[in-house]
């Protein structure tokens, strides 16, 4: 039978904190942009960017072109989004502005999502054991004398 690993609870602490700081940057793979289609509009004073569909890149203009037929896109790259800047766009394109809106989220269930969470619920069980394991040490002075 093998010996019990015990290990002190400050290291348990401080390894549940590095496993929370690694979880944080697996976060920032999982973050994605979409950008969708929101429908023609004739008021463009409350979006963000107007922009000319002749002024947009060949691929921006294949991405407005999807995009109005129902096909959002997402992306793990903001500059991969149609347009400058963030926030909403309106594009003129035939004859009238359509209103696309360019969001960001995080992908819980993409790859990085799932290992963010789950190297975050290890930190936390680690850190609950390192307290827990501080509650439990035995008194060695008491012992002594």
């Amino acid at each position: 039978m093998l010996p019990r690993l015990r290990l002190a609870p400050s290291t348990l602490f401080v390894a549940g904190v590095v496993l929370l700081v690694v979880a944080t940057g697996l976060a920032v793979g999982a973050v994605r942009f979409e950008f969708a289609y929101v429908g023609v509009t004739a008021n463009v004073a409350g979006v963000d960017w107007v922009v000319a569909y002749a002024d947009l890149t060949p691929t921006d203009r294949a991405l407005v072109r999807a995009a109005i037929d129902g096909d959002p896109y997402v992306t793990d790259s903001i500059g991969a989004l149609p347009g400058p800047g963030r926030g909403s766009i309106a594009v003129f394109y035939d004859g009238a502005y359509h209103e696309f809106a360019r969001r960001t989220y995080v992908a819980p269930l993409s790859t990085f999502g799932l290992a963010s969470l789950s190297t975050a619920t290890a930190g936390v069980a680690v850190i609950v054991a390192a307290f827990r394991g501080r509650n439990r040490r035995p008194n060695y002075l008491a012992h002594a004398q």
